[in-house]
């Protein structure tokens, strides 16, 4: 008997078998998505197999309901890295197939017209400098000759990265090969699409979230059938169908946004890597400020290392001045005097400002001036933000909105008073400084709004806006040549979290939106606002060095054993009711512990400890951390599969997270 076999999308690492439609042929719905009742559950399964199975009396085998594709959309590539996903991400294979491709992409009723295809090609003459020149030919020499290889291309802000990019595409193209450009974030898709078309003037696919599940089915289907040659997108564009894929480029690499953090919680730079191997591509990975685990790799030739370590025309790097509110120079409002100061110089000039502050919101904290109580979300263990026009307060974990209580809920007093600085306060402060400067907030509550995100990088592009407020979505990628002046307020936001990436991550923020200061023809100024001068992610980020930063973090590392000195798995344990979130991760725990000693495993066990947030939207959370070698950590991991837990608590498994908290 034929039988068909199906990976389906739930957590059961197995495979299952089904009859095929009636009326069609076995052999032709392989590679195919199909509905198929699961259970009590109508679900899209993918076909993976077709089989001839004898002795199926004893199987109560299903009959799919219908297929929902016209061509195969799986080829033999797509599931070795499904494979990859299911076995270094602890998830079913079905699972991982979902991830690449989506459930939810719709078989269009027409074929739409591509929106980027009319872009006509214009050849540009950008003269490239000797370090850029050595890094094309370098990564050009390794893609005519097809053979893998990874660079890690460390270049500081403003060195031309771009232009190796570009140059790396056009030599991919020549040899009639594709190419897939990661973004961490949707947002910085936006200039690069621009300058892609004026100079290939070609198909380009742009795939991100954002995007309708017809659109996507229809970029998947081009990218497979080579309709289009280069796929932009965020961090599931890596999945573009490509079969005949020469390069792949990872922009800020260091960013965290390329680590899933939902099941499976794979890192697209891996999955870069491990398309490269499969193809005789050569993947880039480029940033200003590496990670520490990339440099390591690359230093230890692991990863190919080149860098750019001058800008562009030979332009210096912005000065940078570090401020700190025990110098006396701190006034009312947010911005320092000397701060203040420089933005009015700098308009002045006619000359553009962005000011960074990595919080959004009025205020994040409203306190009772009587008895000090702090408040906080009815459903997460966090305090609500104060947000303006309206007025209210908002959860941003959550969503929960509530008005603005006029008395404390403790003991009654009306001194309610809000502290702490977000966007909001900042952007309400300069309009009052500076009262006819362009202003323009960019952050998660205006980007939400369709078109903002394109309406400020236009703004300050075609010099509509004087000053632009933001949180990290303006730190990376934007080149204004007009900004000669960048405030960086409250520098010390992410300093002193509970997790061993929070000053890596300061210095990065630091760094990156520093280096969008000083692109044009004026010598950039930076303005740096801390309480903690002469901590060294400051120090190093006011000198621009990041080997220095690097040389110290990487010893911080070694002594606390975290990546890159070991690999991590981060247990979550999830109820309503705490008790049971308590109980159930001790037990969890003792189990872990006693199944690695009795299997060998050399593995250190941390927690269980209660999440950073311990609730959000009503689910209590208990964290557990495993330090150790991969492999022994995944025996680990797979073993769960014995452990029984209370009813309504869910166990999840981050393999290498991007943060602990």
């Amino acid at each position: 008997m034929i039988v068909l076999e199906l990976a389906v999308p739930v957590p059961l690492n197995k495979t299952f078998y089904y009859l095929p439609p009636e009326n069609l042929n076995p052999k032709n719905i392989v590679g195919k998505r199909v509905k198929a009742q699961f259970g009590k559950r109508t679900l899209t399964a993918y076909v993976i197999s077709c089989l001839d199975v004898e002795n199926t009396d004893d199987l109560k085998l299903k009959r799919i309901i219908e297929v929902e594709d016209n061509d195969s959309l799986i080829t033999e590539e797509t599931v070795e890295i499904a494979n990859y996903i299911s076995k270094n991400y602890v998830c079913s294979l079905g699972e991982a197939l979902a991830s690449m491709i989506p459930v939810s992409m719709k078989l269009p009723k027409r074929i739409p017209k591509n929106k980027i295809a009319d872009g006509e090609e214009i050849r540009e003459n950008h003269i490239l400098n000797a370090q850029q020149t050595n890094a094309v030919n370098l990564i050009n020499k390794n893609l005519k000759k097809k053979i893998y290889n990874a660079f890690l291309l460390y270049g500081i802000t403003a060195s031309g990265k771009t232009e190796v990019y570009i140059n790396a595409v056009e030599c991919a193209l020549k040899q009639n090969r594709s190419t897939i450009m990661l973004f961490p974030e949707i947002s910085l898709t936006t200039q690069f699409v621009d300058i892609m078309t004026k100079r290939f003037g070609t198909n380009i696919g742009v795939w991100h979230s954002g995007i309708s599940n017809v659109e996507k089915y229809s970029l998947f289907s081009k990218a497979k059938n080579g309709g289009i040659k280069i796929m932009i997108g965020a961090r599931s564009a890596v999945f573009a169908p490509f079969e005949n894929l020469g390069l792949i480029i990872v922009d800020e690499e260091h960013e965290r946004a390329y680590k899933q953090d939902k099941k499976p919680s794979y890192d697209a730079r891996e999955i870069a890597k491990q398309r490269g191997v499969y193809h005789n591509a050569v993947v880039v990975l480029g940033s200003a400020t590496p990670s520490l685990e990339s440099y390591k790799d690359a230093i230890e030739n692991k990863l190919n290392l080149i860098e750019l370590s001058e800008r562009i025309h030979k332009k210096d790097l912005p000065e940078v001045k570090v401020l700190t509110s025990k110098n006396g120079m701190f006034q009312t409002g947010v911005l320092f005097s000397e701060t203040i100061e420089a933005v009015s110089k700098a308009l002045s000039r006619r000359e553009q400002v962005i000011v960074f502050l990595n919080r959004r919101g009025y205020s994040p904290v409203i306190m009772c001036g009587k008895c000090g109580s702090v408040y906080q979300c009815p459903k997460c263990s966090i305090s609500m933000v104060f947000h303006r026009n309206p007025d209210m307060l908002k959860c941003h974990y959550c969503g929960e909105i509530k008005n603005l209580p006029a008395t404390c809920s403790k003991c009654k007093s009306k001194d309610m008073t809000v502290f702490g600085t977000g966007t909001q306060k900042v952007e309400n402060e300069l309009k009052k400084l500076f009262k006819n400067a362009k202003i323009f907030r960019l952050d998660g509550d205006t980007a939400s709004s369709k078109g903002n995100y394109e309406k400020a990088y236009n703004g300050m592009k075609n010099e509509e806006y004087d000053i632009l407020i933001g949180t990290q979505m303006i730190a990376k990628g934007f080149d204004f040549p007009r900004v000669s002046l960048v405030c960086v307020v409250d520098a010390d936001t992410s300093l002193y979290l509970p997790d061993f990436k929070s000053v890596e991550k300061t210095f990065q923020l630091i760094t990156q939106v520093a280096g969008r200061s000083g692109r044009g023809d004026m010598r950039g100024v930076v303005i740096v606002q801390t309480s903690h001068p002469q901590h060294y992610a400051i120090e190093c980020a006011k000198n621009h060095d990041f080997v220095s930063f690097y040389k110290t973090e990487i010893e911080e590392r070694k002594k606390l054993f975290y990546p890159p000195y070991c690999d991590l798995a981060k247990i979550s344990i999830r109820n309503k009711e705490e008790k049971r979130a308590e109980e159930d991760s001790e037990k969890l725990f003792s189990f872990l512990e006693s199944t690695a000693k009795t299997c060998k495993l050399n593995l250190k066990l941390l927690g269980p400890v209660s999440a950073y947030i311990a609730k959000i939207n009503n689910v209590y959370r208990k964290y557990i951390i495993i330090k150790g070698d991969r492999e022994n950590i995944l025996e680990l991991t797979r073993l769960l599969e014995d452990f029984k837990q209370s009813s309504g608590t869910f166990i999840g498994i981050e393999i290498m997270p991007s943060d602990l908290i």
